[in-house]
């Protein structure tokens, strides 16, 4: 888990329609946030993520999904941020797990 004090390297979020995700890159890790299908704005457990994907949302906003042997985690970004989270995930975590559509 990346130290809290230190600011992170690339920082990406959105707030949209009522929802917050954001993703935070350092150099020895990644933390991540959602409130998209949570109750409240919740952090991802990374030491629990056994893969991740990036999956389209709608027009304007895509998921990141963290996932874990019991939940999955989504993240939304703006689709603009897309190809700078790809990188950064795969990065920090590895290849992405194959798409579910």
């Amino acid at each position: 888990m990346p130290d809290p004090s230190v600011s992170p390297t690339l920082d990406l979020q959105l707030t949209w329609r009522g929802t917050t995700g954001r993703i935070r890159f350092f150099e020895h890790g990644v933390r991540a946030e959602t409130s998209f299908e949570q109750d409240g704005r919740t952090q991802v457990p990374m030491e629990r993520v056994t893969g991740w994907r990036v999956e389209p949302c709608d027009v304007d906003a895509v998921c990141v999904e963290f996932v874990t042997d019991d939940t999955v985690y989504r993240a939304l970004l703006d689709t603009a941020d897309e190809r700078l989270a790809r990188l950064g995930l795969e990065r920090a975590l590895g290849a992405p797990l194959p798409s579910e559509g």
